[in-house]
């Protein structure tokens, strides 16, 4: 999710990138420590569709365009053109998104992007209180069950959110009447302890943002995990049809020069 500040700095950002790599050191996000081995089972895609219909902060965000340039009959081949902003769909949020000395789309090592998927599930209590975030002790509590999260993961949090896609308003879940989107997120005492005690390369969420939508004003989330070098994931999908721990997640992360972001996809091996 994008502040008005954020789309600008992120633009003057991107046009410095076009000529010339930046001058200044750029943090790194934690490598993974160990050889990661892809499971031989099945995979998962835990990808949204995206067009023209995906809901979008139109104040921030302008709707995905797609036009078509060539069809088969007329020209012999067929192509289409592209037009969204980065922070569409199941999107990256690089490290720049928020820092401007972070590492942008195309300086995200390729190792991180190959991880160990932790995955931890709050959907039953985000159903009753939409706007519910994810605490240390809901980590504390997934590792009495599952070890210690594993350094190099990706920790996606799985709040039954994906499902909504289909249900017209249902994702973003805009109350009228209090003005505000209620929508699921991560504590920035969660974000902190990721930051500062584990090792993740990486945080998900299967919501529209990192923070959750009663602040949208305030990213402090976004703010704790993208300066300290990780990267961030939002809006997956598919998360029921993985483990809480034992899958692998091979994200598909765009590489064009600059960017604050932009649409993945994301496979699971489980």
């Amino acid at each position: 999710m994008c502040s008005p500040e954020t789309v600008a700095g992120a633009t003057a950002h991107s046009a410095h990138l076009a000529t010339a790599e930046p001058a200044v050191e750029v943090s790194a996000p934690i490598r993974a420590r160990t050889p990661v081995t892809l499971p031989g089972g099945a995979v998962r895609d835990l990808t949204h569709v995206v067009g023209p219909d995906w809901p979008v902060f139109e104040l921030y965000v302008k709707p995905m365009e797609i036009k078509r340039l060539a069809n088969l009959a007329e020209h012999e081949y067929n192509a289409f053109e592209l037009t969204y902003n980065e922070h569409i769909g199941t999107h990256l949020d690089a490290p720049s998104h928020f820092d401007d000395n972070g590492l942008a789309t195309h300086q995200i090592p390729a190792d991180t992007l190959v991880a160990p998927l932790a995955v931890v599930r709050i959907g039953e209590r985000a159903a009753r209180d939409n706007v519910t975030e994810l605490t240390v002790d809901d980590l504390l509590r997934w590792e009495s069950r599952n070890g210690r999260i594993p350094d190099g993961a990706l920790l996606a949090v799985d709040n039954d959110w994906a499902h909504r896609i289909h249900t017209p308003g249902a994702f973003l879940n805009l109350d009228p009447a209090e003005g505000l989107y209620r929508f699921p997120g991560i504590s920035v005492e969660a974000a902190q302890f990721l930051v500062t005690e584990r090792s993740v390369v990486g945080v998900g969420t299967d919501s529209i943002s990192l923070d959750p939508g009663t602040r949208p004003a305030d990213p402090d989330t976004h703010r704790v995990l993208l300066p300290a070098g990780k990267y961030a994931i939002e809006c997956l999908a598919g998360l029921d049809t993985v483990p809480d721990l034992g899958a692998v997640a091979v994200v598909g992360a765009p590489k064009h020069l600059g960017g604050t972001g932009g649409p993945v996809r994301v496979l699971a091996f489980v």
